[in-house]
């Protein structure tokens, strides 16, 4: 990786042209999403830096007037292509007024489907290394069916309507499948104890469930569970990621099926760093550098490069479908075992990233 950024550089460099290309970067840096914006901002700058190229930062403030801000900043210092985004007000302000002066798009954190499901029609310039918003239930049908398809099993979720949405989509996968679920329930969130909701696990005599909920719930129910002596399977989402209480931790052998966020090929770069959405920030801009260096080469345009190539990055190769998807965060199971999550034992061993 290192002598194929050195090389890259040396093409940069040897292009007055080039040389001058600048990577933007739009991240939110004000308020509660400043930690992810920050892990952004140092996943990209790391990667250009090595590579020589220069970056220039926009605070999009997670708002559509901060998108709009942002995408004008960028232009006025001479962004050549912008990486980031995390919020969809945000990009949606951005990619018209970026679009119409020809700058492309690559975005590593919004998952709306529509944001490239829309491109062909719109003509918008935007690329994503982010995974889209239905390859977590895409991801956790597949883990069901693989451990559980002859065996009972159910879903429990929170009434929210995400939690809802997510149990209803992974249902209809199952159901291509031929899987149907033995029970369908319910609870409370935010409850100290869900021994109500255990109470009916046990009468169904089903004990693997996918539960759609955040961890302290998660965590609660199984504790009431396993104090009536039943003993639960359970595969989860992302919201498993979410902090629980001291008082309550999380079950040992829980299944989350997660992205990658953390990035063992970047800790001796970015040291503890290495993790949240500085991966896929410098993929980005990994991207955005061997564009810059193909376009050196060629009369293409950068919006060429990105729908025809495929590109070296740190999370692996990466190559963009006709919607702009990369599908380079691929969601994979993980279990908790004790402290964290970690990898399942029988799960191939990715190269860039791992948890």
């Amino acid at each position: 990786m290192k002598r194929f950024a050195l090389a890259l550089a040396a093409l940069l460099i040897a292009s007055p042209g080039l040389a001058q290309a600048r990577i933007g970067i739009a991240a939110p840096l004000t308020d509660s999403a400043a930690l992810l914006g920050e892990q952004i901002e140092a996943g990209a700058k790391a990667a250009a830096g090595t590579a020589g190229v220069e970056t220039v930062t926009a605070d999009t403030a997670c708002t559509s007037e901060g998108g709009k801000a942002a995408a004008e900043r960028l232009l006025a210092e001479g962004a050549s292509i912008v990486i980031g985004f995390l919020c969809t007000e945000a990009i949606e302000a951005a990619l018209p007024i970026l679009t119409g002066k020809g700058v492309p798009v690559i975005d590593v954190g919004v998952r709306a489907n529509r944001l490239t499901d829309r491109r062909e029609r719109s003509g918008q310039l935007v690329w994503r290394v982010a995974p889209r918003s239905d390859a977590e239930a895409t991801a956790i049908a597949e883990s069901v069916a693989t451990r559980w398809s002859d065996e009972p099993f159910g879903f429990i979720e929170d009434g929210s309507i995400a939690n809802r949405a997510l149990t209803d989509t992974v249902r209809r996968l199952l159901g291509d499948k031929g899987l149907q679920p033995s029970l369908m329930d319910n609870f409370r969130p935010a409850e100290e104890k869900q021994f109500g909701l255990a109470r009916r696990l046990q009468r169904s005599g089903v004990t693997r469930f996918v539960i759609a909920g955040d961890r302290p719930d998660i965590a609660v129910i199984l504790r009431d569970a396993a104090e009536l002596g039943l003993d639960l399977e359970v595969i989860g989402g992302e919201s498993l990621m979410d902090e629980t209480s001291v008082d309550q931790p999380l079950g040992d052998g829980v299944i989350a099926v997660l992205p990658p966020m953390r990035f063992p090929a970047l800790v001796e770069t970015l040291g503890d760093k290495a993790r949240g959405y500085t991966g896929p920030a410098y993929a980005s801009a990994e991207i955005a550098v061997e564009a810059f260096a193909l376009a050196k080469e060629s009369d293409r345009s950068l919006a060429d490069i990105l729908n025809g190539e495929t590109f070296e990055t740190v999370l692996g190769p990466a190559r963009f479908d006709e919607k702009g998807d990369s599908g380079l965060l691929a969601w994979r199971p993980y279990v908790w075992t004790g402290e964290d999550f970690a990898p399942l034992a029988d799960q191939a061993a990715h190269s860039g990233s791992d948890r």
